[in-house]
């Protein structure tokens, strides 16, 4: 079971993830939010396209919702996806860069976190995740 530490009193779960390159031997962390609401993850397009994926290319295509109406998006799948140790293979992200300076560069959604029993304690600030 893996334990992540976050701080309950900010307005987002932040947490680091970890993306493989297209032959999963090179990896890079990104800075993300959970979000529960999220059907699938999202992470930043410079980022895929650092690791030697192509998501200009690809022919998978999704519409986002978002706060200031909907943007198309390209739908690839990377290597690995790492979040505290645990690992999923084959994991279909979004790409697509989020707006402002929070930090935050991505969003960890379900299509990750299905794979586990999630337990969030906003009283010790503590996120446990156990594979299922």
């Amino acid at each position: 079971m893996a334990r992540i530490s976050f701080e309950p009193t900010l307005p987002l779960i932040v947490l680091p993830i970890t993306i493989s390159d297209v032959n999963a031997d090179i990896f890079r962390d990104v800075i993300v939010a959970l979000d529960t609401g999220a059907t699938i993850t999202i992470i930043p397009t410079e980022i895929a396209v650092a690791l030697g994926y192509d998501p200009a290319n690809s022919n998978r295509q999704m519409q986002l919702l978002t706060a200031s109406g909907t943007a198309a998006t390209k739908l690839i799948t990377v290597r690995k996806l790492t979040v505290a140790g645990e690992t999923i293979e084959d994991v279909d992200v979004l790409c697509h860069d989020l707006p402002g300076n929070s930090g935050i560069k991505g969003l960890l959604g379900l299509n990750f976190l299905k794979h586990f029993e999630l337990n969030i304690s906003f009283s010790t600030g503590i996120i446990e995740l156990d594979p299922c």
